[in-house]
């Protein structure tokens, strides 16, 4: 059996879940000029920033829902809304997490 494949995308969910914030950002970054983390991985990414760098929350959340609205098959206000007030929710309410997984 060979070795596994290297993952990034595994790698920064680890590294988020351990609270290793700015490695994560810096693997996160480099990719951004290739293939960026699936808008799901990214979530993660918000929670650790929440946790760990509250200040950069906001400007992290706009870029993830810049990105949604990027990516999306005819996105409408309606849902991005939504989303947005999710986001909005999510420093003050934990479960705000996983109602964004579920609307995507």
């Amino acid at each position: 059996m060979g070795e596994v494949p290297y993952r990034p995308i595994k790698e920064i969910e680890n590294l988020c879940a351990r609270g290793d914030l700015r490695l994560a950002v810096a693997i996160d970054y480099a990719r951004e000029t290739g293939h960026p983390i699936p808008l799901a991985g990214a979530l993660g990414m918000l929670a650790a920033i929440v946790r760990e760098s509250p200040g950069e929350y906001d400007a992290w959340a706009c870029r993830w829902l810049s990105r949604w609205l990027a990516e999306r098959n005819a996105p409408t206000i309606a849902k991005a809304a939504e989303l947005a007030a999710l986001l909005a929710a999510l420093p003050e309410e934990p479960a705000a997490l996983d109602a964004l997984r579920r609307a995507l």
